[in-house]
Order: structure tokens, then sequence, then C-alpha cells
């Protein structure tokens, strides 16, 4: 095993337990679209397990688009803009499932980038996992100041990427070696 390797094992949360890989809770997948049905298999559980996946045409100007399993196929968010979640209608969803080994997409009248004919296509899936990567919604209380929210991480988050999926709001990025933010939720 890589130093790499086991330095990555070791943020998903597995030093000395059963053996969990970063290729078992992350994927990069670059694929052409096919305006069609297309199943990208990339070896991640989305399924079973739940996740994120991050889609982003390379060769077109379409947005960055965020689909969760938390929220479903039908709910998307696009992360360079302030938009709320947009919400696909039945048959026009751009993906179509979250699978036990990747996911299936299908053309997307609202973006077709992340499935039109020639268009390619990079992909990175975040499959949950204790010390890796979770997904998490909850209700604002309009308050301002920080707020706990509960999560399944099992450690204190070093990194929290928060969206209001309601209303045009920014997107605000934690980290823990940066100043928190100081806008209400």
């Amino acid at each position: 095993m890589s130093k790499l390797t086991k330095a990555l094992t070791a943020a998903a949360g597995n030093a000395g337990g059963d053996n969990l890989y970063v290729e078992d809770v992350f994927s990069t997948y670059l694929y052409t679209g096919n305006s069609s049905t297309q199943t990208i298999t990339n070896g991640i559980d989305l399924d079973g397990e739940g996740g994120m996946l991050w889609l982003k045409p390379r060769n077109q100007t379409q947005d960055h688009i965020i689909f969760d399993t938390v929220r479903g196929v039908t709910k998307s968010l696009t992360t360079n803009n302030t938009t709320a979640e947009y919400t696909a209608t039945a048959g026009n969803e751009g993906l179509q499932s979250f699978n036990n080994d990747g996911f299936t997409t299908k053309l997307y009248q609202n973006n077709t980038g992340i499935n039109n004919s020639s268009c390619n296509v990079a992909s990175w899936t975040f499959r949950k996992a204790k010390k890796f990567f979770d997904v998490v919604t909850y209700t604002g209380n309009g308050s301002s100041g920080y707020r706990q929210i509960s999560h399944n991480l099992g450690s204190t988050p070093a990194a929290v990427i928060q969206k209001n999926i309601t209303d045009v709001k920014n997107w605000y990025v934690y980290h823990k070696d940066t100043a928190q933010p100081s806008d209400t939720d």
C-alpha cells in the first residue's frame, strides 16, 4: 500500500480498522454524453450508502450541477450561481438513478450538458462514510450566530459547504483553517 493510499485511508476513517480505501468512497470519472440513457460505472455505491454527485461539462458552457441521495434524482443545484434548487418534472430528470456501482444519467432538457451527445463530462462522486463525507439538510431558524448541525461523520468536520436550497442565496464554505462566516442561516 502506498504512502498516499495509507494517508487517504486514514482520512476516510479507517486507520487500523476494516480497510476502506479512497476508491471506495470517491471517484473522478470522465465520460462522453450520448443524448440517451447512459450508465456510468465508477465503483461507488450511491444507492446503498448514499452520497453526492458533481457533474461539469468540460467542452461546453453549462453549469456545474450537484445531485445528492438525500434530495433525490429530481433535485439539483448549480454551484456557480446563487439560484435555489431546481426540481425536474417527471421524465425530465437529468439523473435517472443512483446505483450500487455508480449512476445512470439521461438527456436533460434543462441542462443537456450532463449527457448531451459529444459533451465531455467530468464527474466527481462522494460516497457517505464516517470521517470522510456526509450530506445533511436542515431547516434554518433565521438567527445569526453559529448553530450546531447534526451529521454522521463521527468527527468534527474540517470543511463544510452550505447552500440555502429554497431561496436565491450565496453559497458558504467553512474550512477549519479559515474564519467562520457571520451570516444568518
